[in-house]
């Protein structure tokens, strides 16, 4: 069965659980963050927040696509995300490519999760 989660007030993130696995996209839409770091962490809490309606949280993910609208976005990116990610045992494929994101947003993340058994 396929679910589609409704954003409700978040326009920022989107969600489906099709059995067990999860893909959920986040981006600051509706927000104007002033810097990359501060972007990448809305983008992450959104992320977190969708998963969380679903059952999962972040170290359930397995794979995520960071898209950045710049390269010289890639190293404040990747301090940001490493900072959260330091505590978690999560192995995820992590993959970054510049690409143009529309709404003048620099950070989008596109994830893969996969859904404990305990909460499907």
């Amino acid at each position: 069965m396929t679910t589609f989660l409704d954003p409700g007030t978040d326009e920022g993130s989107a969600a489906v659980l099709a059995g067990r696995l999860v893909f959920a996209t986040a981006s600051a839409a509706g927000s104007a963050p002033a810097s990359v770091a501060d972007e990448t962490t809305l983008c992450l809490d959104r992320l977190e927040n969708t998963l969380g309606r679903l059952g999962c949280g972040l170290g359930d993910l397995v794979k995520v696509n960071c898209y950045l609208s710049e390269d010289s976005y890639r190293s404040e990116f990747w301090q940001t995300w490493d900072a959260r990610f330091t505590s978690l045992e999560v192995r995820l494929v992590r993959i970054t490519q510049v690409v143009g994101i529309p709404g003048g947003r620099r950070v989008h993340l596109d994830a893969t999760a996969v859904r404990p058994e305990a909460a499907a």
